[in-house]
């Protein structure tokens, strides 16, 4: 594990913890955090070293979801390829890997559009905004959002959240989630309206501008296929794949 994958665990771990009905649950072989809610990627777990003694991991993963009733899912670096055959023994779904990507300076010159106006979260108002154009945007359930964003996870002082307005209306939304060099990008959403038109490229470069003034020396963020060419052309480039496997709990 290095310091991307640390980001990305702690960025998930942050999310659990901060929530309002969740869980976090750590040891030297996996991560596991459940936020309570019925989406799988709200109740996420990473196997830290998924070669050494899979199958006791494995079980204890299971059964810790098993009891909690909630869909989740497992995802470990990509150079562990052979750990999926066995997650979809087990009755996992494969879902499409996510691409680590990473800026490698963040001396940034690119400005924001004249149309845009990004604010940092600091009151209840603001995050408000943030819940709402976050969840809408990536397709969440919106009356979750209150229970997963909260003003915990806003108060963290690693973290900071950013809303970007058009007209005066809430359109977009980043995280930054610093630990030590990197800044980790998180919640890079824009609402369908105001798509196609830059701002997820602004919010995302905002957010590395603000981990670069606390004295990060890179920025790392997961694409999504959507996002992913967007990201390359801000000068992102892909450094690995983390494998993701969902899994739904049996009826009762």
């Amino acid at each position: 594990m290095d310091l991307l994958d640390y980001n990305f665990m702690h960025s998930i771990a942050s999310f659990a913890a901060t929530s309002k009905t969740g869980e976090v649950l750590e040891n030297r072989d996996m991560l596991l955090t459940h936020t309570g809610g019925p989406v799988a990627l709200f109740n996420q777990g990473f196997l830290k070293r998924p070669g050494y003694k899979l199958e006791r991991t494995l079980k204890r993963a299971m059964a810790y979801y098993e009891r909690q009733r909630l869909p989740f899912c497992l995802q470990f670096p990509s150079e562990h390829a052979a750990v999926g055959s066995e997650l979809e023994a087990r009755g996992f779904t494969r879902a499409d890997p996510v691409p680590c990507m990473v800026l490698s300076s963040l001396e940034l010159r690119e400005t924001e559009p004249v149309d845009l106006t990004v604010r940092e979260v600091s009151d209840r108002g603001l995050l408000a905004d943030f819940q709402r154009t976050a969840f809408e945007s990536f397709g969440y359930p919106v009356e979750l959002a209150p229970l997963g964003l909260t003003e915990e996870l806003m108060c963290l002082p690693h973290v900071t959240l950013f809303v970007g307005y058009v007209g005066g209306k809430p359109a977009c939304t980043s995280a930054l989630l610093v630990t030590g060099d990197i800044a980790g990008i998180y919640w890079v959403a824009t609402r369908e309206p105001h798509r196609r038109r830059g701002l997820g490229g602004a919010m995302t470069l905002h957010a590395a501008r603000a981990g670069g003034a606390r004295g990060c020396k890179k920025a790392s963020l997961q694409a999504t296929a959507l996002g992913s060419p967007v990201y390359r052309r801000l000068g992102f480039t892909p450094t690995r794949d983390y494998l993701r496997f969902e899994f739904q709990q049996p009826s009762a």
